[in-house]
């Protein structure tokens, strides 16, 4: 074949222009995503059973709470929005869900316990699953549970959702109790392990009490100490009231030394010295002066022997003797009385010094008693505060409330809560086109195969002269309908080829592996040719599996092999086909020797016969991964056509084999895609899908 092929130089595609044709070839794939995950997000929704949330509210306080004579602002280092939130921890914890699936028994219900719910076929087939744990039915009660805290604030959501509005609402309201039991039980513990520790730590200062004391009391006796009246000994006693009587005598002491001096100083005036040390002699003298004035007159008036005046001097006389002798009395009666007082006086004195003595040296022995003491002072001063402080404790547990109070109890609710069926269903679609989009893209880009005219264009450098699409028994289509799409493409490839111009042109058909369609185009073209006017023959090249035997039937027939070992005649070797003008030169019996008979010069000398009787030759080669005898074969050729099939042979196959082919001196004159999906290619936008388009329907008929 003397005629130059040109390649095609088209203008490359642009990137998204590629992305966007991927997506429109996987159509298929991205509709369903986008159809297939909202429906079942949409099948999902209607299964799911309706359900209810009923909200409680409650107020997280403290302050109010807070017992008397608490100290104030005990927390105030802490952050007030984490100590709420610890507070919805503690309501929504596993312990408080347990309590609520116990005491409102949800084991029961099938809403918490998958073990009772109905199960429909194929599911009621499978083994029922074992019955909810304790835990696991506290962690299912725990997930329908939700807290929410309002920022800044105190405020404290408890929500419940639940199959049953009277459950959720119930659910809510005994989580809210359980915590404000929860905490006045902790409250009340609290005080309980004070009021013991007090209990306890009394017993043990009452006893140390009771032991300080009894050491005081023995170190007491062994002092010889004895105690007193107001805690003070005997000797501090005695002391004091020595010090008193030294007081008191002193003070009569000096009385009496005072009216003694006063009578001493007095002199010659009796009057005054008596007054002075007698005062109960002035009646006695107070007479003494009416009878000395009266003798005065007397005498005066009367003579010495006057009777009256000799009685008044008599009376006179007598009450001054009498006033001297009382006077005499007295002053020895003061002598003695200040001797008295000073002797008194000294005596007490004396005691007094020996009693301050005694003191001090029992002060000296009394120094550890004294410790006893005040620790025994310092044992009922605790012992006391202990009691008043349990005391306040007993009062204050009568007192104790929670931290937290409802503010708002959870009702029934009307309605189901809203599943958002809207946003899930667009959601899920979107979800579903991106999905749809990723496997299409992904899928396009896993895809190694060649699937258009261009793309095995630029994969090889090869015009690509047909894309026979896959039909039915394609080996006598083009008989069957001369005017069929299929025959179309064999005479495009005709065209491409430039067969049946002057001179015999021999062209190999070959492929990278098997099942690529390289035996039914040989025997589909052939018989093309040979019904348009060409003198054709068809050569069955493929040695160890003869491919023209289950066509035509033509099984230990002599062929190829045969002729070029020698044993049998070129003419006994050709057969002609029944369907068409079309002559046969099958493979032969000789498959040991092939590879010997092909590189020997038999082979050449029977195509240049050949070449004299026929138009175009057409050999049937091996795929050129298989064997060797079909590049051998193929380099006899003038031409060589690849097959390839579309949608299914790798492209690094078929680079592999234009070079294998290449390497064995093998001329490429193109390339053509066998058994073309013809639906799928004519919706996946390339521009040689044309060819499949209705509008073409006109010009191609089956018949």
């Amino acid at each position: 074949m003397s005629v130059a092929l040109p390649s095609l130089s088209l203008p490359a595609r642009q990137p998204l222009a590629e992305q966007l044709m991927a997506l429109r070839r996987h159509w298929r794939l991205i509709l369903f995503c986008a159809l297939g995950l909202p429906a079942l997000a949409l099948a999902g929704l209607l299964a799911l059973p309706p359900r209810y949330s009923a909200t409680g509210i409650l107020l997280y306080d403290p302050a109010s709470a807070a017992l008397p004579g608490a100290q104030a602002g005990a927390a105030a280092g802490l952050d007030e929005d984490a100590v709420t939130a610890s507070q919805g921890a503690i309501i929504a914890s596993l312990p408080a869900a347990a309590a609520i699936a116990t005491q409102l028994h949800l084991a029961a219900n099938p809403d918490f316990n998958p073990d009772l719910r109905k199960r429909r076929f194929p599911l009621s087939l499978l083994p029922r699953p074992a019955l909810p744990s304790g835990m696991a039915l506290a962690e299912a009660v725990q997930s329908r549970l939700s807290i929410s805290v309002l920022p800044g604030s105190r405020v404290i959501s408890v929500a419940f959702a639940a199959a049953a509005p009277e459950i959720a609402a119930a659910a809510a309201n005994l989580a809210m109790q359980i915590y404000l039991d929860h905490e006045r039980d902790v409250a009340f513990q609290t005080l309980t392990d004070a009021q013991a520790w007090l209990e306890t730590h009394s017993a043990q200062v009452q006893q140390q009490l009771d032991d300080t004391e009894a050491a005081l009391a023995r170190a007491r006796a062994r002092a010889g100490l004895v105690q007193g009246a107001q805690g003070m000994t005997l000797t501090d006693e005695t002391s004091s009231h020595l010090g008193s009587s030294l007081v008191e005598a002193q003070a009569a002491l000096a009385m009496a030394e005072a009216r003694l001096h006063a009578a001493s100083q007095a002199g010659g005036d009796a009057a005054a010295a008596n007054a002075a040390i007698a005062p109960n002699l002035l009646p006695l003298r107070a007479q003494q002066a009416q009878l000395a004035a009266q003798v005065r007159s007397l005498a005066s008036e009367y003579g010495p022997g006057y009777p009256a005046l000799i009685t008044a001097r008599a009376q006179l006389a007598a009450v001054t003797a009498q006033i001297g002798a009382e006077a005499a009395r007295e002053m020895d009666a003061a002598r003695a009385e200040v001797a008295a007082d000073q002797a008194q006086v000294a005596t007490l004195q004396t005691a007094l010094a020996h009693a301050r003595t005694q003191s001090q040296t029992e002060d000296e022995e009394a120094a550890p008693i004294r410790a006893l003491e005040q620790r025994a002072e310092a044992g009922r001063d605790m012992l006391r505060a202990i009691t008043l402080q349990a005391g306040q404790l007993a009062q204050d547990a009568s007192l104790t409330r929670p931290d937290a109070r409802i503010l708002s109890a959870a009702a029934a609710p009307a309605r189901p809560d809203s599943r958002h069926g809207l946003i899930v269903f667009a959601a899920s679609a979107v979800l579903g086109l991106c999905l749809g989009v990723l496997l299409a893209g992904l899928r396009d880009a896993l895809d190694t195969s060649l699937r258009s005219a261009e793309a095995l264009r630029g994969e090889t450098g090869l015009p690509c002269h047909a894309l026979l699409p896959e039909v039915r028994n394609p080996a006598e289509a083009a008989l069957i309908a001369p005017f069929s799409l299929y025959a179309e493409q064999l005479r495009a490839l005709r065209m491409g080829l430039r067969l049946g111009g002057s001179g015999c042109q021999i062209l190999a058909i070959t492929a990278a592996r098997p099942d690529e369609g390289k035996t039914t185009l040989c025997i589909a073209f052939a018989r093309a040719l040979a019904t348009a006017g060409l003198k054709v023959l068809a050569v069955d090249g493929d040695i160890r599996q003869p491919s023209f035997d289950p066509v035509f039937v033509m099984g230990g027939l002599p062929g190829l092999t045969d002729h070029l070992a020698g044993k049998a005649a070129l003419e006994e070797c050709l057969h002609a086909d029944p369907l068409s003008p079309l002559i046969l030169l099958p493979a032969g019996t000789q498959a040991q020797a092939a590879l010997s008979l092909l590189l020997g010069p038999a082979m050449p000398e029977m195509l240049d016969r050949l070449r004299g009787e026929y138009d175009v030759i057409l050999l049937d080669v091996p795929p050129a991964y298989a064997l060797a005898e079909g590049r051998v074969l193929a380099s006899h050729a003038d031409a060589a056509l690849l097959c390839v099939r579309w949608g299914r042979t790798p492209r690094r196959v078929v680079r592999g084999a234009i070079t294998l082919l290449q390497e064995a001196g093998v001329r490429l004159a193109g390339v053509a895609l066998s058994r073309v999906n013809v639906r799928t290619h004519g919706a996946s936008g390339f521009a040689d899908a044309e060819f499949y388009a209705p509008r073409y329907g006109g010009y191609f008929r089956r018949g």
